[in-house]
């Protein structure tokens, strides 16, 4: 059983990782893509540390002066825990319950308990991805601040490996109650997506507001360490055992990060295959005789693209993030959010409206709307059925572009009309909000979409290696974003002393405009011949 463990691992990390190149048949990926690959993985992991080490730097010294540096090392436990939930408790749902190779692994001698370990040891890995480079910048400003000693470095080590297992056993806990809810509604995907906003939001909420409650933390650690040690004791051990060293914290730690992870892991093998194969029912859709109308051949492209688009909630959190904060960006112009009165305050030193600095931020969100980039590689082993169809190749591209318009431009407009309506000056304000964001918007459209046409994939078991670790996804967001840094540094650096901020905008705007055009262009014609000529 084990080697059979160590098979299906093997399979499902290629398949993990083999996300991010264009694989055909039993092509494997050259050596420039894996370069481009590890270099996007190491810019993603590096700003990721940057952002938590600016955080834990400003932690350390205080709590450890304060002789609270067991709160310094809980915090990150209860980040590193909050993170991992977050971001596995969907991936768990469709890669450990929802995966499209579920009926040909059971139909084959393997035992279903082999499946299971196997998929939840690459979740595992995934997860330690994250709590290393959480930890370490932890360990960072620990260590630089002379606060380490080398048992107190043992046990944090011990205590950062039995973190996964811990957060992995709510992961699938909570990831089989919403495939069994989700089962039985009829709109069980718009559940999905609701749950995972409203996560996203309460972790951003929590992380928006860190600073202030770190702040009271510090100024009462003391009083507070009995009443945290009662409602969060894994924490609280946690903390201990790397601050001073005790051995018996972190022993009551493990067994608060192991027995779960081992009772879930018994919980669901002892049900995995009957899990996997029995028909838990859903809502019936009762059938309603009604006209339709005829639609052109560009509209009904668009309505399929939508329709599978929504069905889709993974996809829509992961390719449409941007359009998520777009529409809940009006929030922060509320009186009481505080983000009024720094926008206000940041303006002026830039030499900029506050209209313009959100027209900039609306255009850096869109860089995370990258929906055209896996549109492609959607269509899966059901490329066949689209290439079928009596449309021309320019029609289906057509109609993947807009569907990445309409699910990225609306949100941006909505966004884009309330911000004008709390800072615009002038007309020429109004323009400018409108104007910058939409052309960055149509511009990710059209690239994404010659990116993916570059470097699609098709041999995926799931979804989510496509939108997540897609190459085409990451070369989409990453060079955008790249495009956005490199404009503000050139400004910053050559071009400020002769042009304004406002007028550098509508260049800029006119810019994504013109290449989206030139795009657009390609597409039409090599993209087209190129859409024609894939197989899968």
């Amino acid at each position: 059983m084990v080697k059979m463990i160590k098979k299906l691992f093997v399979l499902q990390g290629k398949a993990l990782l083999s996300g991010v190149w264009k694989i055909q048949g039993a092509q494997k990926p050259g050596a420039g893509k894996a370069v481009s690959a590890v270099f996007l993985g190491l810019i993603a992991a590096a700003g990721f540390f940057v952002m938590l080490y600016e955080m834990f730097a400003a932690m350390c010294e205080p709590y450890f002066s304060a002789g609270i540096g067991w709160l310094y090392f809980a915090m990150l436990a209860i980040l590193v825990f909050a993170l991992c939930v977050v971001s596995t408790i969907f991936t768990a749902a469709a890669v450990v319950f929802g995966a499209k190779d579920n009926e040909l692994l059971l139909s084959m001698p393997i035992k279903p308990s082999a499946i299971l370990i196997s998929r939840v040891l690459v979740l595992l890995a995934s997860e330690y991805v994250f709590t290393f480079i959480a930890a370490l910048a932890a360990f960072v400003p620990w260590l630089m601040g002379g606060h380490a000693a080398a048992r107190g470095v043992v046990f944090f080590a011990a205590g950062v490996l039995l973190l996964p297992p811990m957060s992995l056993s709510v992961a699938l806990l909570l990831a089989w109650l919403l495939s069994l809810v989700s089962s039985k509604l009829r709109y069980k995907n718009v559940l999905t997506l609701i749950i995972s906003v409203l996560f996203l939001l309460g972790y951003l909420f929590v992380y928006g507001n860190l600073q202030s409650y770190l702040g009271e933390l510090a100024a009462k650690g003391g009083e507070l360490a009995e009443a945290f040690r009662k409602a969060m004791p894994p924490f609280y051990s946690f903390g201990v055992s790397a601050a001073s060293g005790a051995a018996g914290n972190l022993a009551f730690f493990a067994v608060w990060a192991l027995a779960p992870f081992a009772a879930a892991l018994l919980l669901l093998g002892a049900n995995y295959k009957k899990t996997l194969t029995v028909n838990r029912g859903s809502r019936k859709v009762v059938y309603h005789e009604k006209q339709t109308s005829a639609q052109g051949t560009l509209a009904a492209l668009v309505g399929k693209e939508m329709a599978k688009f929504w069905s889709r909630p993974m996809v829509v959190l992961n390719s449409s993030i941007g359009s998520v904060f777009m529409l809940i960006s009006p929030v922060v112009l509320l009186p009481g959010v505080g983000i009024l009165p720094q926008i206000t305050a940041l303006a002026p030193l830039l030499h900029a409206s506050p209209a313009a600095l959100f027209a900039a931020i609306l255009a850096f969100l869109s860089c995370a709307d990258v929906l055209s980039a896996s549109l492609v590689s959607l269509e899966g082993k059901s490329l066949w059925i689209v290439k079928s169809l009596p449309v021309s190749a320019q029609s289906v591209l057509r109609a993947k572009v807009l569907t990445h318009l309409l699910s990225s431009s609306l949100p941006c407009l909505f966004s884009a009309v309330c911000v004008g309506a709390a800072f615009a000056e002038s007309l020429a304000d109004w323009l400018l909000i409108l104007f910058v964001p939409q052309t960055m918007v149509a511009l990710i459209a059209v690239m994404g979409l010659a990116v993916n046409l570059h470097f699609p994939k098709f041999d995926w078991t799931n979804e989510i290696y496509v939108v997540k670790q897609g190459m085409s996804a990451m070369l989409t967001i990453f060079g955008s974003m790249g495009l956005l840094v490199g404009l503000g540094l050139l400004y910053f650096f050559l071009v400020s002393a002769v042009v304004s901020v406002t007028a550098y905008f509508w260049i800029c705007g006119a810019l994504f405009a013109a290449v989206g055009a030139c795009v657009y262009g390609w597409l039409m014609k090599s993209g087209a011949k190129m859409f024609a000529g894939l197989s899968v």
